[in-house]
């Protein structure tokens, strides 16, 4: 993406717009005594963004308690000439089935593309 790191990070590590570029999980981001949960197609999952500006980390936690939540890793990479790259990791942790993994990865490959149509 030809835009700088930091506009690109400024709205990913945004919690709020989440359902703006994560529309296979996220459909609603609702929050309630101070802790925001997703409204998702598996329920309503507590979620937690962590994030270091500098080093381009977004950290997404979700899970059905606040105990219970597992990581996914956004990175933002700056390249020349203003341009932006993004980088994401995830695993299939013990209690996700296969099925439930092969859907989670199709849904990452359309919010990538929800991500660069956001900038273009």
């Amino acid at each position: 993406m030809t835009v700088p790191k930091d506009k690109v990070f400024s709205f990913l590590s945004n919690i709020e717009n989440l359902p703006k570029w994560s529309t296979k999980f996220v459909k609603k981001i609702v929050l309630t005594d101070g802790k925001y949960m997703a409204i998702t197609p598996i329920g309503e999952v507590f979620i937690r963004l962590d994030t270091n500006e500098k080093a381009g980390l977004i950290d997404i936690y979700a899970g059905p308690t606040e105990d219970n939540m597992t990581p996914a890793y956004l990175r933002v990479i700056s390249l020349p000439n203003d341009s932006t790259a993004i980088m994401f990791t995830f695993f299939q942790y013990a209690s996700t089935s296969n099925t439930i993994w092969k859907i989670f990865c199709e849904w990452i490959k359309i919010e990538v593309e929800n991500i660069k149509k956001h900038f273009s």
